[in-house]
């Protein structure tokens, strides 16, 4: 036997070995036109992140110039996902638990405002809607009311009307009266009256006097509790739009204001109607 012979067997035996090995390791075996050799089929590291510890296995077999492809890793995209599991970030924004998540805390941000909760009654607010405002836009416009009410509460009006007395009286002494009186005097002196028309204003007027007790209107000296809150109520409303005890019991929900008497519901209801309806008429 030649040396050439000697090497060619050499070669094919350790071929055969090769291959006998491959095939117990689950390996394959990649074969090259010029001469034979044992491709390494290439496996990539584990995944991280979202992918699992499995391979991709997208490596060529080296040593030949079309040598069969790897085979691909199992699992690559089903593996046991790495880093803290609790976050919300692998969740999706509906997730609501864990330390990182997308759900609020009760009572923080993102919970429902009274208004949207059960127990006002369904009715057409109108102007009125402006309740719904959050409570620092309220307050600034009670203060700015407050803040002009300087001026406006000691204005003096001479109200004339056709066919009528003239009269003489300052904004302070015209909010004074009881509300069907306010009614009366705004409709029929209607062009020359002074009075407060902002929605915003008139509401947060009303806050600030149920909630302590004391109207902020210099020189006002109320008729009774319900007589200048439905001067408020009728003079922030829809003109078109009637007040009613669901109306007063929806506002007061809304502002988180002491619940009432049915009795001093009803009341509130028809100062304030009367008040509406004045406007209206005066109005044209």
């Amino acid at each position: 036997m030649t040396t050439k012979q000697a090497s060619t067997r050499r070669t094919r035996q350790v071929l055969l070995g090769s291959a006998a090995l491959s095939l117990l390791l689950g390996m394959p075996l990649l074969l090259a036109p010029q001469g034979l050799g044992v491709a390494q089929a290439q496996t990539s590291g584990s995944g991280s992140g979202h992918k699992g510890p499995g391979t991709s296995g997208s490596g060529m077999g080296q040593g030949g110039q079309t040598g069969v492809r790897g085979h691909e890793g199992q699992g690559g995209s089903t593996g046991t996902e790495t880093g803290d599991e609790t976050t919300s970030d692998k969740k999706g924004p509906r997730y609501g638990g864990g330390t990182n998540t997308s759900k609020p805390a009760p009572g923080t941000t993102g919970g429902r405002p009274v208004w949207a909760k059960e127990g006002i009654p369904a009715v057409e607010l109108g102007r009125l809607s402006v309740a719904r405002a959050p409570a620092h836009v309220i307050d600034k416009a009670s203060a700015e009311a407050v803040s002009n009410w300087t001026t406006m509460g000691t204005t003096v009006m001479t109200l004339t009307a056709d066919g009528q007395p003239t009269l003489t009286m300052t904004v302070a002494q015209l909010y004074s009266l009881p509300a069907d009186k306010f009614a009366q005097i705004v409709q029929t002196y209607y062009p020359s009256i002074v009075r407060i028309d902002s929605p915003l204003e008139n509401l947060g007027l009303l806050k600030n006097y149920v909630s302590t007790g004391t109207t902020p209107l210099t020189g006002v000296t109320p008729a009774s509790v319900a007589d200048l809150v439905g001067i408020f109520l009728g003079s922030a409303s829809d003109k078109t739009i009637p007040i009613t005890n669901d109306t007063v019991t929806a506002i007061y929900t809304i502002l988180k204001l002491p619940a009432l008497t049915p009795e001093q519901t009803a009341t509130i209801a028809a100062d304030a109607e009367a008040v509406r309806l004045a406007i209206l008429a005066g109005h044209g």
